[in-house]
């Protein structure tokens, strides 16, 4: 090479370094001041700035994504996590943000295809599984959602939301492994042991059944009573279709309808048609008409629910309940009297009959508190029973007797919010501001509905 073409390359060099310095040094101010942003936004164009400015940075665009996503900017972050793509920079925890950007700007299809794309990674977030279940079930897809937790399981299998997820899909098809998962998440968890109980009763009652479809409807109705409308639904139109004349089945279809956005008059009416004379069919029609605010309806339901079910416990009260929507107190306390004269060992009717007195704040003395301590007599290991004679003490206005049946309540289960609650209230009467903060505030946390309204009313 010739001196003259030596030079001519050192002076380019020369030129290319001096060009290349200060586009570095404004690249590396930018990732400063991402870092010392005092807002998401600002973060995120200072990381965008930094990429084009050092386009081998990739990373940087993820992390663009990152700040957009924690401003919920969903559009821009949704870009950023597209170009970090494109560069092939997503990290496994890109790949989990980018579709949870789509999930949460309500594109479950897309981010579905995302976290797909994410498992096929050399490496990759377990919580993918997670994410890819719960979306899939949203969608319907049973099958693959439980497919989804196992795998997730075998990863993680100490988890015991996943457990009982799991077991609940399981549920829905009478699987024998439905109860070792359930079971498995009651262990791991407490908090799943009680509604873990009423699925294991209902996959028991079901096996007793000869015929499918009446099992989908013990398993729907175990499903709905731990509040799983959603799978619950689906086990009851698999038991329509099963038999299309079965009326149960289109009545909790339809009582399964209400629960998850649709009116559900269409299978109640149905049913009635299929069957007039099943208390099932009517008491289901009455608490549609209950809820439609049609009083009188609902009345008519439920008397011949009653009817039809003369032994039944519940059938009363349900009635009786009806009677207080129409106005009539007197029928309504004579009728769930009467419930609780038909199972008068059972502490659950006697508490009932209490509760009732105390909602309506009638004949404390007399009916109210005997049930309520007739209740804590056959059962008292019963926080709930417990509770319900505190709170009626205190509607009485006896504060020291509240207090003890309450703080009894508590003894036996800690995380009763509705004992919190009243012991709460109760201390607003005698003055003890600090523990009625304490007892409501306690009672807010663990979900109480009516908590945050009172702790409004004692903030200064």
């Amino acid at each position: 090479m010739s001196r003259t073409g030596l030079r001519i390359i050192l002076i380019l060099l020369t030129l290319l370094i001096a060009v290349a310095i200060p586009i570095l040094a404004d690249g590396n101010s930018e990732i400063r001041k991402a870092a010392e942003a005092e807002s998401y936004p600002e973060m995120a164009e200072h990381y965008v700035r930094a990429a084009r400015r050092l386009p081998w940075r990739t990373d940087l665009y993820e992390l663009a994504g990152h700040a957009y996503f924690h401003d919920r900017d969903f559009a821009q972050a949704d870009a950023m996590y597209g170009i970090a793509h494109e560069k092939n920079a997503l990290t496994p925890a890109g790949w989990a943000a980018w579709g949870d950007v789509n999930f949460l700007n309500e594109e479950p299809s897309r981010a579905i295809e995302i976290w797909k794309q994410g498992l096929e990674q050399a490496e990759f977030l377990p919580g993918l599984y997670q994410r890819l279940a719960y979306a899939v079930q949203d969608q319907g897809e049973f099958s693959l959602a439980a497919e989804y937790f196992q795998a997730y399981l075998e990863r993680d299998p100490n988890d015991a939301t996943a457990h009982y997820r799991l077991g609940l899909l399981l549920t829905l098809t009478g699987s024998p492994s439905a109860w070792m998962e359930l079971l498995a998440a009651s262990q791991l968890d407490p908090q799943f042991g009680p509604p873990a109980e009423t699925l294991r009763s209902a996959l028991s009652l079901a096996a007793l059944d000869e015929s499918s479809s009446q099992q989908f409807v013990i398993i729907g109705a175990g499903l709905g009573l731990v509040g799983e409308w959603q799978l619950a639904r689906a086990a009851f139109e698999s038991a329509a279709q099963a038999d299309g004349l079965n009326a149960e089945a289109w009545a909790w279809l339809g009582e399964a309808d209400q629960h998850t956005g649709s009116e559900g008059i269409e299978a109640l009416n149905r049913a009635l048609a299929l069957n007039p004379n099943s208390a099932v069919v009517r008491g289901l029609r009455g608490l549609y008409f209950e809820r439609v605010g049609n009083s009188s309806q609902a009345l008519s339901e439920h008397q011949a629910a009653a009817l039809l079910d003369a032994k039944n416990p519940q059938r009363y009260f349900s009635l009786g309940n009806a009677y207080a929507l129409n106005g009539d107190l007197i029928r309504a306390l004579e009728t769930y009297q009467y419930a609780a004269s038909l199972a008068p060992e059972d502490a659950n009717t006697w508490r009932t009959l209490a509760e009732f007195c105390g909602r309506f704040g009638i004949h404390l003395n007399d009916i109210g508190i005997p049930a309520a301590q007739r209740a804590v007599a056959l059962d008292p290991k019963n926080s709930a029973s417990e509770d319900t004679l505190g709170w009626l003490w205190y509607l009485n206005e006896d504060f020291p007797s509240a207090e003890r049946h309450l703080l009894a309540a508590l003894a036996l289960d800690a995380q009763n919010a509705s004992a919190h609650l009243h012991l709460g209230m109760v201390y607003m009467q005698t003055n003890d501001r600090a523990r009625a903060l304490s007892e409501i505030t306690l009672a807010r946390d663990l979900g109480h509905p009516q908590a945050g309204a009172l702790l409004e009313q004692l903030s200064p």
